[in-house]
């Protein structure tokens, strides 16, 4: 299906000007990736951006503010898995809501690297926005636990002897904690 881009309002704008800009050195046009609610706002990004390193690099630098943190947000659906970390990299401390749901759908894909990422560096400030995100989705939630659980089972047991250690899923019950808690 073809990616119907949504975001909360005042991101909106800047969302289609900034999709508009990666569409031009496109490979392939996105896929409908996942949809969530923000605060009862809906939020739809890509399953993954075809679009140039180089140009999503350059959009990047050249914006400020939260558009600069969307276009790291919309780089984590990019379909390179490095330029995807350096993106996480950039806003994983930022206070902002609506960055929560790109963190959260890392945590079920399966580039250990930005799992073990969002372990490591999810600050509290990060973790009481990825707790108000749970409690807004459960489906979401529930779906990327299942996917991270796919994801130790067939790549990750022999490292992770347990499920119960493997990043995601210790980075996972701590959000759901930190829901519970609120």
């Amino acid at each position: 299906m073809t990616y119907q881009p949504a975001f909360p309002a005042a991101l909106q704008p800047a969302a289609l000007t900034l999709l508009e800009a990666m569409a031009a050195s496109e490979l392939a046009p996105p896929h409908q990736g996942f949809q969530v609610s923000v605060q009862g706002e809906l939020l739809s990004a890509p399953a993954r951006l075809y679009c140039s390193p180089g140009d999503l690099r350059a959009l990047i630098e050249q914006a400020t503010g939260d558009r600069r943190t969307l276009a790291l947000c919309l780089g984590t659906r990019h379909w390179n898995g490095y330029v995807r970390e350096e993106c996480l990299r950039r806003f994983i401390a930022t206070d902002c809501s609506w960055t929560a749901p790109f963190v959260v759908q890392l945590l079920g894909e399966y580039v250990i690297e930005i799992v073990e990422l969002i372990a490591a560096t999810a600050p509290q400030a990060t973790l009481q926005n990825l707790a108000a995100f749970a409690r807004e989705n459960p489906k979401f939630m529930a779906l990327t636990r299942q996917r991270a659980t796919s994801y130790w089972d067939c790549y990750f047991r022999r490292h992770f002897r347990s499920l119960q250690t493997y990043p995601a899923i210790t980075t996972l019950n701590a959000i759901d904690a930190w829901a519970q808690a609120a």
